[in-house]
């Protein structure tokens, strides 16, 4: 079974948000909804090079924008490097089908500037 390795999902909020995650770092961080049996469905996958607090913020309004999109929860994760938090958001994508159209994503995830290399999952 795929997993974002990432913790537990909270509410998509600014106040949850500014109440768990620290500013100023790079990571990883989901998007989705809780089922009736309480497991968190990925709707989308993305990562922040530079703020990940004000990152995961863009969901609210990406909600609020789209009432079908499903975003009422986030997971995080924070990385040690651009180049671990591309891999990372790469592998999630693979995973939980970003490529075949299960995600809200809509193109593979961009390389950060300066990554030497390719995507670990299908070398695009």
């Amino acid at each position: 079974m795929a997993s974002l390795s990432m913790g537990i999902s909270y509410d998509l909020t600014y106040d949850e948000i500014d109440r768990v995650v620290a500013s100023g770092h790079i990571g990883n961080y989901a998007y989705g909804y809780l089922n009736d049996k309480g497991i968190f469905i990925v709707r989308y996958v993305g990562r922040s090079d530079t703020d990940l607090r004000e990152r995961i913020k863009h969901g609210i309004e990406d909600m609020n924008a789209d009432p079908n999109c499903r975003f009422e929860r986030f997971k995080f994760s924070y990385a040690k490097s651009v180049g671990e938090a591309y891999e990372k958001e790469c592998k999630n994508y693979h995973d939980f089908g970003g490529d075949k159209g299960f995600l809200k994503n809509r193109v593979h995830p961009a390389k950060p500037d300066g990554y030497v290399g390719s995507c670990p999952i299908c070398n695009d």
